[in-house]
């Protein structure tokens, strides 16, 4: 009788351990998890950050977006180079005003232009009157409700570039710009 009692004593402490061996085993595949879901998210995170901070899509060497790396031409650094970057902030910022159902809303946009050289941006402030109004105008088109979404925002720093680029290339000749940044986009 003492000897089924050890085997049963024996049995329950294997069973226990067998069951401790589970829960420690179980407990290091929810860690494992949580830890594979944080990573994710903060992957996430990162890049809708780099994608909303670059306007975008992420960029890699040759203009190719990030699934276009087999496509993508070599970087020829000497045409990279070549040409230096010229920024213009125009200041101030612009406000517009949104009525939105009975209620005001209100957009206040901060940006800077991007050339390659010099004389376009010369070229912008002497034309800084013309492109002022051209930006308010078209700003008092949009749509609040469109320009709260990251595509809304897209587009609408798409169409700037475009009309002060149609600007430039009517008293200049030429585009003068290439891109638009946003540098503060405040929605109330």
């Amino acid at each position: 009788m003492a000897e089924r009692e050890d085997r049963a004593e024996d049995d329950r402490e294997a069973a226990e351990s067998a069951v401790a061996a589970a829960a420690k085993k179980k407990k290091l595949v929810m860690l494992a998890v949580v830890g594979l879901v944080i990573l994710l998210i903060a992957s996430g995170g990162t890049w809708m950050a780099l994608g909303a901070l670059g306007g975008g899509d992420v960029a890699t060497a040759g203009g190719a977006t990030a699934g276009d790396e087999a496509s993508a031409p070599p970087l020829d650094e000497s045409v990279a180079t070549e040409k230096e970057s010229f920024y213009e902030p125009l200041d101030p910022p612009f406000l517009a005003n949104f009525m939105v159902g009975g209620r005001q809303h209100y957009l206040q946009l901060a940006m800077t232009v991007m050339a390659r050289d010099e004389t376009s941006i010369k070229a912008l402030k002497t034309h800084m009157p013309l492109v002022r109004n051209r930006i308010v105008m078209l700003l008092s088109g949009e749509s609040f409700e469109d320009l709260q979404t990251d595509a809304g925002r897209r587009q609408l720093q798409q169409k700037l570039s475009a009309a002060i680029q149609e600007i430039l290339n009517k008293e200049i000749g030429r585009p003068g710009i290439e891109q638009v940044f946003f540098t503060n986009f405040v929605m109330q």
